[in-house]
């Protein structure tokens, strides 16, 4: 009689915790996955659709749209260098750059290109997620061919919103 009450019970308590076990093995296991599609501008130039993917061991960064802001649509550059930073965890990394040496016409726009590798590591060891990310901004230094000065612009793109 003990045994009709005592081996079914043990049988769902078995299984409840195989379920439970499962269930944590799988949470621990799936890949956080981010995108950040980016757009901006400063006084001289538009940076649109810049995206950010993040996937554990993987970062890709790149294929915006950069365009120098003109009435014409119309303006050329002795050289210009495009960069891609960010501040993870209050330090500050390059995530892209691009540089052009020599004449370079904006007539259009232009590709900021794309790179793609491993993510920086947080102090213990993990890949960053976008919660360590506190800032991302593009960088642009370029001579004018007119003047021949040399111009630097910041077009901030995505801050943390630490209020919460």
């Amino acid at each position: 009689m003990v045994h009709k009450i005592v081996y079914p019970v043990l049988i769902f308590i078995v299984f409840v915790l195989l379920a439970i076990v499962i269930y944590l093995n799988h949470r621990n296991a799936t890949n956080d996955f981010y995108h950040l599609r980016l757009s901006g501008e400063s006084p001289h130039w538009e940076l649109d659709g810049y995206q950010v993917d993040l996937t554990s061991g993987i970062l890709n960064s790149g294929n915006g749209k950069l365009r120098f802001k003109t009435r014409e649509n119309d303006y050329t550059t002795n050289y210009f260098v495009f960069e891609m930073n960010a501040v993870i965890n209050k330090k500050y990394i390059t995530l892209q750059s691009k540089a052009v040496s020599g004449p370079e016409d904006f007539k259009n726009e232009i590709d900021t290109g794309a790179i793609e590798g491993p993510p920086p590591i947080t102090k213990d060891g993990k890949s960053i997620t976008f919660k360590d990310i506190d800032k991302i901004y593009a960088v642009i230094h370029w001579e004018g061919q007119d003047d021949g000065i040399a111009h630097k612009e910041i077009i901030d793109l995505y801050e943390l919103d630490n209020k919460n």
